[in-house]
């Protein structure tokens, strides 16, 4: 029996006691009076009988309904909710030190429309038991264990999580990629000490960002020890002030040298502030859109001086957002120069479901006189749907090629892309080119830009 059982046996008889000691008690206390007295009669010793059957029957559907509210483990896994996790959770760390790993499966939503729901139950089921075993064979007997949401279980670890990171390492290592039912499981981990971040919400909303960019790099720990209060005020400060250190990248071709421009906060300290730690919390108080009209701002400013071509990075969702389209339209008309130079680069995920919309949104923003180019092509599925329904400029190859790109079946697949992209209208570029070889390589698929170390490093303009 598992750790959380144990603790829903036990609080389930305590809701018990507590609910039927006031009917003992009471039954006692009647007695007492009923006997105490000189004249009881038989009629009312009846009568208390029965008002004390009835006292016990309302309290057994009270005890039966109020349970039925109060529970501490949820009913597919047989683990903590969050609620009783957090409410506990205090408790646990006292003024210690804990860790918080995030365990989450991360093709849960595929095995559910795949193999169904009940499949789906029962790999939750599986993988809840994978982790209480494996912690009670390194002598974790009590293991604070719930599923917080989906595929994603949350425990606690005493002691920091240099300490941790091992035990979750090595479970990651025998259960990273294992068979339920004979269906695949795929498990990642991101794990979080309190160390700087004290507040459930708080910690809970910095492993769903640590999972988001641990996705992209394949690791599971967070080595930023920046206190996450004085993180958000540094960004605040220096999105208003609208402290950003500019670095660009030469992107070589054959017509119109091109740069692309990456964009970093800088905080009152002259540090510079990595993307992963300030995009998520400008999307959480909805500054996203104001920090991507500042670097478009600076883009657009920096291709009316010259005639480079400057290629910037912004979301989707920004693109489709008609205030971020007004600005980028003020923009040209304040900066004439700029036209026909700022290539607008995207990259999504998700399909758009109102593809049409975005066709006709895409197509103002070539008409003003901005450019448009997506990335990861090759391998990002939607990067392929977008290039067959919607007219862009550019496409960018997907790193994996140029890591590949002296092996012969990956140039056989760059040359076919290349083909259909451009006879899709749109210009082909491959980044990460680090040696002649694969320059020649490149050339000779007939790539139209290159870039990378071997076409210049990146430099930082302020």
């Amino acid at each position: 029996m598992t750790y959380t059982e144990k603790k829903e046996r036990s609080y389930r008889f305590m809701l018990a006691l507590r609910m039927g000691f006031p009917i003992f008690l009471m039954s006692i206390i009647a007695l007492y009076a009923l006997f105490s007295q000189p004249y009881s009669t038989l009629a009312s010793l009846i009568i208390l009988a029965l008002l004390l059957f009835a006292m016990a029957v309302y309290f057994l559907f009270f005890l039966i309904n109020q349970s039925s509210h109060e529970h501490i483990t949820e009913p597919v896994a047989q683990t903590f909710t969050p609620e009783y996790f957090f409410t506990r959770f205090n408790n646990w760390t006292g003024r210690k030190i804990g860790t918080l790993a995030m365990i989450s499966i991360d093709n849960l939503a595929g095995i559910n429309e795949r193999y169904g729901v009940k499949n789906g139950d029962d790999v939750l089921k599986a993988a809840a038991a994978q982790i209480n075993n494996f912690f009670n064979e390194k002598e974790i007997k009590k293991l604070p264990l719930c599923r917080y949401k989906g595929g994603d279980f949350i425990l606690f670890l005493a002691g920091e999580k240099e300490k941790n990171s091992v035990l979750i390492e090595l479970f990651l290592a025998k259960h990273d990629e294992s068979l339920v039912n004979e269906i695949e499981v795929k498990l990642s981990a991101v794990l979080l000490d309190t160390k700087h971040i004290k507040q459930p919400q708080e910690i809970v909303t910095r492993l769903y960002e640590l999972q988001y960019a641990n996705k992209e790099k394949k690791a599971f720990t967070d080595h930023d020890e920046i206190i996450p209060h004085e993180l958000e005020k540094s960004v605040l400060e220096a999105l208003e002030a609208r402290r950003y250190s500019i670095a660009l990248q030469t992107i070589c071709c054959d017509k119109t040298p091109m740069s692309e421009v990456s964009f970093k906060l800088v905080n009152e300290k002259g540090v510079l502030m990595h993307q992963s730690r300030f995009i998520p919390f400008l999307n959480r108080i909805g500054k996203i859109r104001e920090h991507e009209s500042n670097i478009l701002e600076q883009t657009v400013r920096l291709a009316s001086e010259n005639t480079m071509l400057y290629v910037v990075n912004v979301f989707s969702v920004t693109l489709r957002n008609g205030l971020f389209f007004q600005h980028a339209l003020e923009l040209l008309q304040r900066y004439p120069d700029a036209k026909n130079k700022v290539i607008i680069m995207l990259d999504e995920k998700e399909y758009c479901p109102r593809i049409k919309r975005f066709k006709e949104q895409v197509a103002q923003y070539r008409a003003v006189g901005y450019k448009i180019a997506l990335d990861k092509y090759g391998v990002n599925h939607t990067t392929m749907m977008y290039l067959k329904e919607i007219e862009v400029d550019f496409v960018r190859f997907d790193p994996l090629y140029t890591r590949h790109i002296k092996e012969e079946k990956y140039q056989n697949i760059i040359q076919g892309l290349n083909v259909s992209a451009h006879l899709c209208g749109a210009a082909t570029w491959i980044s990460m080119i680090e040696d002649e070889e694969s320059d020649k390589i490149v050339q000779g698929l007939k790539i139209n830009y290159r870039q990378g170390n071997f076409h210049g490093k990146i430099t930082v303009k302020e």
